[in-house]
């Protein structure tokens, strides 16, 4: 059978990315069959790759351990590296010739670091007219703020995301180990540079992004920006508690820390709910009948469910709700998110070899696309692992070049 090419096969993306924001959405276009080429340099290597060396079965791997790092394979996998000295003269004239045959330039440096450089995106699209360049700031590149520097939990909190995290009555708990303004950026970033992409292809043009990771985190913060422009309310923690259902929260179960999340979303489903329990005498007030009873009356349901969980086994409770139609499901935890039937079904994980560490599972994107799937095909590359190839092969270097430029440390 013949296999259809992958969508993006064809694009090269050069990969500037730090950490997280950047490097996702580098690993979009890699997923989907864009070549990626992740630009490092060993003086100054990406943040993913310092986190040391990790822990399998309570040892500690041993080798070297920028190598080593899942974070650093996930966010990398299925990408090229090569060694560049930016700072120097021949490594920047370096970058513009891989620039001209490249199509795509992902950065998420601060504002300038680049234009300091000579190689903002005036001086780049001299030698790449039709260059689609993203750059994922803080705050933009121009602006009152443009010069704020911060990584994730920065951009959470100073956009009001932190607030929001907590239970109600409460101080803000917050949710900065999270780091959502990371991915959220990414997949905006993503979509813009896909647009751009489809200009390109119906103009001949380029396009410069200039994208704003605190405004990309608007979109996750609707519903708080709306209660306070159409009802003057400014919202606050709230726990698992929701606006139009009642009961909704996660609730424990017979065990240790096990735990399951129910939600009801209708007064029917209210009624079977409490048919399945049992008929308790709590659940007999008339006023929990319907929804604004129910939402007055949340503590003394959250009680007497959490009564009735903590007696069961969590997956009994979960087939005997979701058997009648309600909401209700697992609360996993990290390590049985490895081995849930479900998540394994929808490929939420897939395996590959790693050249030091073996076999790991990688998370996948969640988009399936029925004919041209995207996947991890491999790991995180090594570093400078593909200079020869680059160097050689596309930019038509010899041998005794890279020797050379290595010598100077700008193939370093």
């Amino acid at each position: 059978m013949e296999t259809k090419p992958l969508p993006l096969e064809g694009l090269r993306v050069i990969d500037l990315g730090w950490v997280w924001s950047g490097p996702m959405v580098a690993y979009i276009f890699a997923d989907f069959g864009a070549e990626v080429i992740k630009l490092e340099h060993s003086e100054r290597l990406d943040n993913s790759r310092l986190r040391g060396s990790p822990i399998i079965n309570g040892k500690k791997v041993q080798g070297e351990s920028i190598e080593l790092g899942p974070y650093y394979h996930n966010v990398n996998r299925n990408k090229l590296s090569i060694r560049l000295n930016l700072k120097h003269p021949k490594g920047r004239e370096l970058f513009k010739e891989l620039v001209k045959v490249s199509d795509v330039i992902i950065e998420n440096f601060t504002p300038d670091a680049l234009k300091k450089l000579g190689l903002g995106y005036e001086s780049l699209r001299k030698v790449k007219p039709d260059l689609v360049m993203l750059s994922l700031s803080t705050a933009g590149q121009e602006g009152p703020i443009s010069d704020m520097r911060g990584y994730a939990p920065v951009i959470s909190s100073y956009s009001g995301l932190e607030s929001l995290v907590g239970y109600e009555g409460e101080l803000p708990l917050g949710m900065m180990t999270f780091g959502l303004s990371d991915p959220n950026a990414a997949n905006h970033g993503f979509f813009a540079a896909m647009v751009a992409l489809y200009y390109r292809e119906r103009t001949g043009e380029g396009v410069y992004i200039d994208m704003s990771q605190l405004e990309a985190s608007c979109a996750i913060l609707a519903e708080a920006m709306l209660e306070y422009q159409m009802n003057g309310r400014i919202m606050g923690p709230q726990g698992n508690q929701h606006r139009i259902q009642s009961p909704h929260g996660i609730y424990p179960c017979n065990g240790e820390d096990r735990w399951v999340a129910i939600s009801i979303d209708s007064d029917e489903n209210w009624r079977r709910l409490v048919e399945i329990m049992g008929n308790p005498d709590w659940a007999k007030d008339p006023t929990l009948q319907e929804l604004n009873g129910r939402l007055t009356k949340r503590k003394i349901i959250d009680r007497g469910l959490g009564e009735w969980t903590s007696q069961l086994d969590r997956e009994e409770i979960v087939r005997t709700l979701q058997a009648q139609g309600i909401a209700a499901m697992t609360v996993s935890t990290v390590e049985e998110q490895y081995t849930d039937i479900h998540l394994q079904h929808r490929g939420v994980r897939q395996e590959v070899i790693h050249p030091l560490l073996g076999r790991e599972l990688l998370t996948s994107v969640p988009w399936n696309l029925s004919e041209t799937p995207g996947a991890v095909r491999k790991s995180a590359p090594l570093l400078g692992e593909h200079d020869e190839y680059v160097y050689c092969s596309i930019l038509g270097l010899s041998s005794s070049d890279i020797e050379k430029l290595k010598g100077e440390k700008i193939i370093y």
